[in-house]
């Protein structure tokens, strides 16, 4: 069991991307397509420091890739188990929702964009 206490904790803070809000929104933002910080900023709704450090994160973590071009970055997802792992949670959560219609149909809205 030692011997796998590294692959744990890398796998925990694999998951970890997924425990914040802001995080999720910006999945949602660049799951399709590219998009420069200033699109996910105005798709997301929060500031661009804390988008940029969201960002950072999820790119530093090899989930998502980033190029300039002229003076913008764009980001786009490059781990498609990434989207896949989303994508299954919101259908799971979306399942649990059966007694809330509309937040039903906002977490199925969510999971058809994302397909």
């Amino acid at each position: 069991m030692e011997q796998m206490n590294d692959v744990f904790e890398s796998v925990a803070r694999y998951f970890s991307l997924l425990s914040e809000p802001t995080r999720l929104r910006i999945m949602h933002s660049i799951c399709q397509q590219e998009k420069s910080v200033n699109q996910i900023v105005q798709e997301v709704g929060a500031s661009q420091t804390n988008v940029s450090r969201h960002l950072g994160l999820m790119y530093q973590a090899g989930v998502l890739a980033r190029r300039k071009d002229g003076n913008q970055v764009l980001y786009k997802v490059t781990d498609t188990a990434f989207t896949d792992i989303c994508r299954t949670v919101c259908v799971r959560v979306a399942a649990k929702l059966d007694g809330d219609k509309a937040m039903k149909r906002r977490v199925t809205s969510l999971i058809d964009e994302l397909g």
